[in-house]
């Protein structure tokens, strides 16, 4: 996913930050409705900072 060339970047799903091609982003898939969705994050800590959240 690092070496994406998409000309809109997608958004950080916890900061909303263009999430830039670098080896720090990260990204998680899940099932909703029987589709594959993706959810994008710009860094470790974001990522974190959504999942302890979402375990609330």
């Amino acid at each position: 996913m690092a070496d994406s060339t998409d000309e809109d970047p997608p958004e950080c799903h916890q900061c909303g930050e263009p999430v830039a091609p670098s080896s720090e982003h990260r990204v998680v898939t899940a099932l909703e409705d029987g589709q594959a969705s993706y959810l994008y994050f710009c860094t470790d800590e974001c990522l974190e900072n959504w999942d302890s959240a979402s375990r609330s």
